[in-house]
């Protein structure tokens, strides 16, 4: 503060001197053609006044503009700081959806490489069972053609058998004369009983 005055006054106090001393250098003679004496103290006093309302508009006004300033500056300051706080964090923002579409690519293109696989493995299973099957089919099926085979061998053997049956027995018939039959009849007594 002290040292404001001091320059004030340092500015102030050449001016007022020049300008006593040009007041009085043109006061020679009874004409009044320059600063007359209440002229000067009217200047003085004016000068005074003014330096006084500086004082008081420093004394009491300048700490509220200061303090609005340094309040506006720290609002602006803090804007700015927001402001690239904000921009840091949407570019953060930026990379890491670059990042995560540049790996959704590639995860994009894992899952089709083993979705492909997968349906390679399927299809290789399935035909697998597929050939199994079929070869259970084939043997079941030449299975039950042999058993049909052989049920229609017994089946025609025994037809055979029983046709031989009858037709022997008819010529048996034939041929065999009632002592013949008697004969045989003793016999098989015989040998049933015996």
């Amino acid at each position: 503060m002290r040292t404001y005055v001091a320059n004030l006054l340092a500015v102030l106090l050449p001016l007022l001197l020049t300008t006593a001393a040009w007041a009085a250098g043109e006061g020679g003679g009874d004409e009044h053609h320059g600063v007359t004496g209440d002229q000067l103290l009217g200047l003085l006093f004016f000068t005074i006044n003014f330096v006084l309302f500086v004082l008081i508009l420093r004394k009491f006004a300048l700490p509220f503009v200061k303090e609005a300033l340094r309040k506006r500056k720290e609002t602006i300051v803090q804007a700015l700081n927001e402001a690239k706080q904000a921009q840091a964090e949407a570019e953060q923002v930026r990379r890491e959806y670059e990042e995560k579409l540049a790996g959704l690519e590639a995860e994009q293109q894992a899952l089709r490489s083993q979705a492909l696989e997968s349906a390679q493995r399927e299809k290789e299973r399935i035909l697998e069972e597929a050939s199994r099957m079929a070869e259970r089919a084939r043997l079941e099926a030449h299975q039950i053609a042999e058993r049909e085979v052989e049920q229609a061998r017994r089946t025609l053997r025994e037809d055979v058998a029983e046709q031989a049956v009858v037709i022997a027995t008819e010529l048996i018939r034939a041929q065999l004369r009632p002592d013949d039959q008697r004969r045989l009849v003793n016999e098989l007594v015989d040998k049933v009983g015996g």
